[in-house]
């Protein structure tokens, strides 16, 4: 221990500065029989703010108790009044190093959070408080997704801290749904028809040979962008992304594999003639063991432009639709499901293909599916 008066006007505090960066402070006084007393008051750490003057604040509390014949209490410390832009800070660091999404969080956080919740003491807060920064946001104007995102990432700021004993003995106002989460109807209705996405394809073919194949991987699998190109969050045991490789695709038996991912179920994809055309040529130019890359061998992040561009002179107007009725690179896959129900597959070998963990998610295709009930029904006879 190695001891040393804090100085100044704190006389009686001592301070211990220790290798982890932590401060202790102890108050030096004589007890009501004059011996000499040094205890320990209050220790400064990522949670807590505790600081000479707190210790020096105890000191004179102890004193006047002993003047007054009381029997001084010393308790270790006071309530942490660690904030929200200290815990945002430690969060920080960790996902600058572990999510592709932290300049997003970042962001948000600036922009949103920060002038809400940032200087206010993490223990305080209460989830009425959280419920009317919801009905802020909403008043604004911000959609119902964007405030979920901000609810989202302020609980999982707030599980951070509590998981690395950085917050002690509270529980997150945001769990166990203590605050609702907007409601959002995200599905997408708008989908592709033949005639449009030969069209679509036709342009890309003539403008931009990687953007044209990437569109036939997509449409023809129903796969997500992320399971063709790698470009997400999802990552194996090493830490790298999970785009699709050589090695899912079987060039004899016309098929391709789909790994199960925290998304979806794992799913073989029977290829039909486009989709073998351009497996082929991918094969023919590869440069190393994903089946499509960028120009340099990289990881495609995002769909070109090349494809709304596509899509607007096919269908004018497109990009100013809304978000349910806009067709997006997401919209293949809706594409693919939706014609698959239109000729007629059944919805649980729809669920199937798409790789769904839940039927839920794949009954947004049964109303596109012939029903033959009626006509069955008519049939009926004696």
């Amino acid at each position: 221990m190695a001891l040393k008066p804090a100085g100044g006007k704190y006389e009686g505090v001592w301070i211990n500065k220790l290798k982890n960066g932590d401060i202790s402070y102890y108050i030096n006084y004589r007890d009501e029989n004059g011996k000499p007393v040094k205890v320990q008051v209050g220790k400064k750490t990522i949670a807590s703010d505790f600081s000479a003057r707190d210790a020096y604040a105890k000191l004179i509390e102890v004193k006047y108790k002993l003047q007054h014949d009381q029997e001084p209490t010393i308790k270790g410390g006071r309530t942490s009044k660690i904030k929200l832009d200290d815990l945002w800070q430690e969060f920080f660091i960790y996902a600058k190093a572990n999510k592709k999404s932290w300049t997003i969080d970042e962001q948000n956080y600036n922009k949103h959070i920060k002038p809400a919740f940032g200087n206010k003491a993490v223990k305080n807060l209460k989830s009425l408080e959280f419920e009317k920064f919801k009905s802020d946001l909403v008043d604004k104007g911000l959609k119902a997704q964007t405030v979920k995102h901000q609810l989202t990432l302020i609980r999982t700021i707030i599980n951070y801290a509590i998981k690395h004993d950085i917050l002690k003995n509270f529980t997150n106002p945001l769990s166990n749904g203590k605050v609702k989460m907007p409601d959002i109807d995200n599905k997408r209705l708008a989908y592709l028809t033949k005639d449009e996405a030969k069209e679509i394809l036709a342009i890309l073919q003539s403008t931009h040979t990687l953007t044209y194949h990437l569109t036939v991987l997509l449409l023809f699998t129903g796969a997500r962008f992320s399971e063709i190109t790698g470009a997400s969050a999802q990552k194996n045991k090493a830490g790298e992304a999970i785009p699709l490789k050589w090695s899912d695709v079987n060039l004899n038996n016309k098929t391709i594999f789909f790994k199960k991912t925290k998304n979806g179920n794992e799913c073989h994809i029977a290829m039909n003639d486009t989709l073998v055309e351009t497996i082929q040529y991918l094969y023919d130019n590869k440069v190393n063991d994903n089946v499509i890359t960028n120009s340099v061998g990289g990881i495609i992040l995002r769909m070109p432009d090349y494809f709304m561009s596509a899509v607007e002179s096919v269908i004018g107007g497109n990009k100013i639709k809304d978000s349910k009725n806009k067709i997006t690179a997401h919209s293949l896959r809706h594409t693919h499901a939706s014609w698959l129900a239109e000729a007629g597959l059944d919805i649980l070998q729809i669920k199937e293909q798409l790789g769904h963990k839940n039927i839920e998610m794949t009954m947004r295709y049964a109303h596109l599916i012939p029903n033959i009930r009626h006509e069955a029904t008519r049939e009926l006879s004696l």
